[in-house]
Formats: structure tokens, C-alpha cells, sequence
């Protein structure tokens, strides 16, 4: 896909700021919090803003603005981590809060958000159970126009530095069928304590960690999107969202690698035998093949959000191709004996972790798109 000049400028802008703050950066792969410094950089780049209306105090933009972004904050930054606790707030920032808020919902948050001043986070999944809607036990009972919430959320991205959360908690059963609202619960709400945070042991410095709501109150005006179908609409759909966005993030760690690697090789002095070169230059055209795709991933989104029928494949082809691209450099690696530096396998490191994590989901999501084909 050819970019803009817009979009080249976002990339240029994203690639010197994550070349200046990020890079030189030696503690972030030993960090468990999300450096406060970093955080206000990022905010005065306006990097937060991106995919919030101007009229929001936002830059502007869309998904695909912020695959180009993403993309090449990981590329020259050489940090996974940092760009997933950014994605995540600007995914939340766009979908959650401009998708779903209300007039005065987007007035109220939206510009705090856009300009760093808020973190927001989605609370869906809980201890032990992940984000399974059968097995969700977080509930909200209405008295008088006011609903308590009591439960417990888990592995929440961004959660202990979150402002603002965002927790699917159920409001009616019947049949066994449980149905959830999404609640603005701010971080200052009586009832609502943080965990402490998980080490998750890779995509450091970006910050993981649970709440506990003991009774929290909030009154209608904090619900968020329709009463009762917030797990169809919102996490169903953002899950689609994350997947496909978290892509780009992919391309630009792999293109961080390869550029190591070749910087290595170069300074050994010695040219590749023609194995290593061909594998060299199959690596490098699928990564510009995964890049296209998913631009064009992001480009969908624009054009027709979630529901566009070929979305969920791509991401999963994707998905997989992220894996070979991972193993070619890992081979390329091992078979020229070089030392591509820590920076380099931290990254390694923090791609393999994150896309095996997802394995199984998307595993199951293979399997159900099979057996349709059968139905």
C-alpha cells in the first residue's frame, strides 16, 4: 500500500521520536511500570491523540494512521512493550470511548484522554477464567438509580497506571445467559482498589494488573454503549480490533531485527553463503508482504469497522505468517552465528511470548472457521 504523504509524515515523526526517547532507553526491558517520563513524551508528540477527532483535542485519524504509527514506534524504538501500552490506549481512546460515548461522554473524557492526561483501560477478564462470558462473575446491581458493582478483574494492560476503567459487569441473567453493560468506574471511586502488578516476565515496561471492586457506585450516567450488550459490541469486538491492530506492531519488530542482523553481518565483514542470503531475502519479502496486509487490515477497519467478512481471515493468515516471519530470523541467527545484541533479543523475546500467548484462541478461532464451512 502506498502511504500518503500524511501518513509518511506520522511515520517520519513516530520514527524520530521512538529513535530519540525510546531506543536509548537500556531499563525499559527491566521495568515493570511504565516510565513517567516516557509517558509525558508521548503525550506532548500528541501521539495519544491519534484517532481522536481534533474537535476532541485529538490529532486526527484513523486505524490505519495508527497501524503507521505503531508499526514504526516498535521499528525504531526496539520495544514491544512500550508500543502495546500506547496501542491500547489509543484503541480504547477511539473504539470504547468515541464509538460508544455519549455526547457528554466524549466531552467529558475524550480530550484527557487525547492529550495523555487520562490512561483508560478495558476491564473484561478475571482471575482464572480470562474473558470466557460464561464464567465472568463481575456484577452490578441497580438500587435506586445507582449500581454497586462487586467483582474482580485480571492481566488488565495498563491497569495499575489506568485513570479511567472501563468494566464489563453483568446486569441480568436469564436462562443462564448472562448479559453485561460497560461502566466508567474513574480509579478514585470508593470500592475500587488496585492489585498488585503481574509480572508477566516479557512486553515490559508496559504495565499489567487487577482491580477489586467492593461495592463500587456509579450511577447511569457511567454507562457506556447499550445496557445489557456490551460483551457482542464491545469486547467481542475489540478483541477483533486488537488482533488485527497488533500487526503492524509485529512488522515493526521484525523489521528491527532483520535491520540488526544485517548490521551484524555487515560489520563481521564476511558476505552471507548463498543459503543465508536467500533466507535473508525471503524473510525480507514477506515482512513487506505482512506489512501491506495489514495496512490493508486497518484500512477496513475505516472503511467498514469490524464486520467486513474477510477481517477475521486476514488476521489469522496474518497471524500466522508473524510466526514464520519469527522462526526465519531465529534461523538466520543460529545458521550466521552472529550476535545481533540485547535490545534485539529482548524483542525476539517479547514477539515470540506474545504471539504464543494468543495460540490457542486463535486456534479455536481456525477450528470454527473450518466447521462453518460444513454447516
Amino acid at each position: 500500500m502506498v502511504l500518503t504523504d500524511e501518513l509518511n509524515s506520522l511515520r517520519e515523526l513516530v520514527l524520530r521520536f521512538a529513535g530519540e526517547y525510546v531506543a536509548p532507553r537500556t531499563d525499559l526491558h527491566q521495568r515493570m511500570s511504565f516510565p513517567e517520563d516516557l509517558q509525558n513524551e508521548l503525550a506532548r508528540k500528541n501521539l495519544y491523540g491519534i484517532g481522536v477527532p481534533v474537535a476532541y483535542r485529538g490529532m486526527g485519524g484513523g486505524w490505519l494512521h495508527m497501524a503507521v504509527a505503531g508499526q514504526a514506534l516498535v521499528e525504531s524504538g526496539y520495544n514491544l512493550g512500550v508500543a502495546l501500552s500506547w496501542l491500547m490506549h489509543v484503541l480504547i481512546s477511539r473504539f470504547v470511548f468515541f464509538g460508544f460515548g455519549a455526547d457528554r461522554q466524549k466531552i467529558a473524557h475524550l480530550p484527557s484522554l487525547a492529550t495523555g492526561v487520562c490512561t483508560p483501560c478495558l476491564a473484561i477478564s478475571e482471575p482464572g477464567v480470562g474473558g470466557h462470558p460464561a464464567r465472568l462473575v463481575t456484577s452490578a446491581r441497580e438500587e435506586g438509580g445507582v449500581y454497586r458493582i462487586i467483582g474482580e478483574k485480571a492481566y488488565l494492560t495498563n491497569g495499575p497506571i489506568a485513570d479511567l476503567y472501563v468494566v464489563l459487569a453483568i446486569t441480568s441473567e436469564q436462562d443462564g445467559r448472562k448479559s453485561y453493560t460497560a461502566f466508567i468506574v474513574p480509579s478514585g471511586t470508593p470500592g475500587l482498589k488496585r492489585t498488585e502488578p503481574l509480572d508477566m516476565g516479557f512486553l515490559r515496561p508496559c504495565p499489567h494488573g487487577g482491580i477489586v471492586l467492593d461495592g463500587c457506585e456509579v450511577g447511569e450516567e457511567n454507562i457506556l454503549g447499550l445496557k445489557g450488550h456490551a460483551y457482542p459490541d464491545m469486547a467481542i469486538a475489540f478483541r477483533r480490533i486488537e488482533d488485527a491492530m497488533m500487526m503492524a506492531l509485529f512488522v515493526g519488530g521484525a523489521r528491527a531485527q532483520l535491520s540488526r542482523i544485517a548490521e551484524a553481518l555487515r560489520a563481521g565483514g564476511e558476505q552471507p553463503d548463498r543459503g543465508t542470503a536467500s533466507l535473508l531475502g525471503e524473510t525480507v519479502s514477506t515482512i513487506d508482504s505482512l506489512e501491506v496486509l495489514a495496512y490493508e487490515a486497518a484500512n477496513l477497519l475505516d472503511q467498514y469497522r469490524i464486520d467486513h467478512p474477510e477481517l477475521l481471515s486476514m488476521t489469522l493468515f496474518m497471524r500466522q505468517t508473524a510466526v514464520t516471519v519469527q522462526e526465519r530470523i531465529s534461523e538466520i541467527v543460529r545458521i550466521s552465528g552472529i550476535d545481533p545484541g540485547q535490545p534485539c533479543k529482548a524483542l525476539a523475546h517479547d514477539i515470540d511470548s506474545s504471539l504464543r500467548i494468543a495460540a490457542n484462541v486463535a486456534g479455536i478461532t481456525r477450528e470454527k472457521l473450518g466447521r462453518s464451512l460444513l454447516s
